[in-house]
């Protein structure tokens, strides 16, 4: 069989998905041993993964847990520690105090609370490590660290159109990616699903 008898042969089997043809001109071409695999054995790890990677961002305490630029907790930042010294037993993530970025730097022209001092941090750290120790987490003074958060926060226009969606008729589902009414997939009553 010379090369342009093997070209067609193979075109002709592409085109018409079968090779029964081509098994009279020549050996048959080689067949996979396809076994084929459960479902969810390729996308379930990656699931898992993603389950893991927002299990560790419980364990991170952001700025706005802190009173102002203070090292003293509010409400919610003095439960979210409590919460974390109750799964730390179970858990190998870090205890991340997300560093500071709301103080003023008296060198600078403008006077802006902009800028991230390191005191601020080690004094937050050391409260949430001393915190976690008297709570019954042993390991927290190694298991404590200043550092960024796991994921970025939202931008202004982000955290502006979460709060409205959380305030509209329908539960959120108006607006699609458009904004507003009349945004893509506009099934839902002049909204969308997003």
């Amino acid at each position: 069989m010379n090369r342009a008898d093997l070209i067609q042969c193979w075109t002709a089997a592409l085109l018409t998905a079968t090779v029964v043809g081509c098994a009279s001109k020549g050996p048959k071409a080689p067949v996979a041993d396809f076994q084929p695999t459960p479902l969810g054995s390729v996308s379930d790890p990656i699931w898992q993964q993603q389950e893991e990677n927002a299990e560790a961002s419980d364990f991170v305490i952001h700025e706005h847990e802190w009173v102002g630029n203070s090292s003293k907790l509010n409400p919610a930042g003095m439960e979210h520690v409590k919460q974390i010294a109750s799964r730390a037993a179970a858990t190998p993530f870090p205890v991340i105090v997300e560093r500071s970025s709301m103080s003023v730097d008296p060198q600078t022209q403008h006077l802006l609370p902009v800028n991230g001092r390191e005191d601020l941090d080690a004094e937050r750290r050391n409260l949430v490590a001393h915190a976690l120790v008297q709570m019954g987490v042993q390991e927290a003074d190694t298991r404590v660290v200043v550092a960024p958060a796991l994921t970025p926060g939202f931008q202004e226009f982000e955290g502006g159109r979460a709060y409205n969606r959380g305030f509209s008729d329908s539960g959120g589902l108006d607006g699609g990616f458009g904004g507003g009414g009349g945004g893509s997939f506009s099934g839902l009553g002049g909204g969308g699903f997003f």
